[in-house]
């Protein structure tokens, strides 16, 4: 059997955080490409509103090999599972590799215990036929103008968080002067958390006030720094460009959404159609 693409990674941790970051409990498939930039997973949700995907360039790995494209189709529920298993005593380093036995993508871990004693633990993924995984960022033009605000993640998942009681949706709202960008509760318009200038490292509005709601559409790249990496890039380029390509991200792990208008009439038909 020869091996068309491997990787190891020492930093499982990380790998783990990032993962949680894109749970799910529904049975969507997940594209895994491995290339000559690094390893990436997409899927889109069933209603096709949303897209996430995570980059991991080839830096981050102390082994990576695939010689040539390769993407390959699994259950995206039961690969992050399958990686929280065997990673869950944090081993010192996770490997893939494709194809394993019967054509399936295979995780395994190493612990040295003792000198004398080593651990092996290890899951087989099956792969799904082929499937549509358009990328939703084709949609758009490079070269158009887009707002966007750079701030901690850790700020904006709490401001979230906090408007979560109110049940409804979310609004986020950006005036270019003076500079400003909050979140405000659709359901509750009295309640709005605002972000000062000072907390974002990035501001660029192209209208004098812009409000994306349910009905637009809203792309979140998130940028986490693994062990062994460099500081995360304080300057970012465009919204719709690849943060994966500057070199100070090269040991960067890039979580990335896209969402788009909210369709109920398509996610409560695949809802119907999830089997029990």
């Amino acid at each position: 059997m020869t091996v068309e693409a491997s990787a190891t990674i020492a930093s499982v941790k990380g790998l783990v955080v990032a993962l949680q970051a894109v749970r799910t409990t529904l049975k969507l498939p997940c594209v895994v490409t491995f290339d000559s930039v690094g390893l990436k997973l997409r899927f889109l949700d069933g209603a096709h509103a949303m897209q996430s995907g995570i980059s991991l360039s080839a830096s981050v790995f102390s082994q990576f090999h695939a010689p040539s494209p390769l993407s390959i189709f699994v259950p995206l529920s039961v690969l992050l599972e399958s990686i929280a298993t065997v990673a869950s005593s944090m081993p010192q380093e996770l490997h893939f590799q494709y194809p394993g036995p019967n054509s399936t993508l295979l995780l395994t871990t190493t612990e040295d215990i003792s000198g004398r004693t080593c651990i092996c633990s290890y899951a087989k993924v099956a792969t799904l036929a082929a499937q549509d995984m358009s990328v939703l960022d084709e949609m758009w033009d490079p070269q158009d103008e887009c707002s966007q605000a750079i701030l901690s993640g850790l700020l904006l998942r709490e401001a979230i968080e906090d408007l979560e009681w109110t049940g409804g949706e979310v609004q986020f709202v950006m005036r270019r002067n003076p500079t400003r960008f909050s979140l405000q509760s659709v359901k509750q318009q009295s309640l709005e958390i605002s972000f000062p200038a000072h907390v974002l490292d990035g501001f660029s509005c192209h209208e004098d006030e812009v409000c994306i709601s349910s009905r637009g559409v809203l792309k979140v790249t998130h940028m986490l720094t693994l062990a062994g990496g460099g500081l995360a890039p304080t300057e970012a380029p465009a919204l719709l460009g690849t943060f994966a390509s500057q070199g100070s991200a090269q040991r960067t792990c890039v979580v990335q959404f896209v969402i788009m208008p909210h369709d109920e009439a398509a996610e409560q038909a695949f809802l119907d159609d999830e089997p029990v």
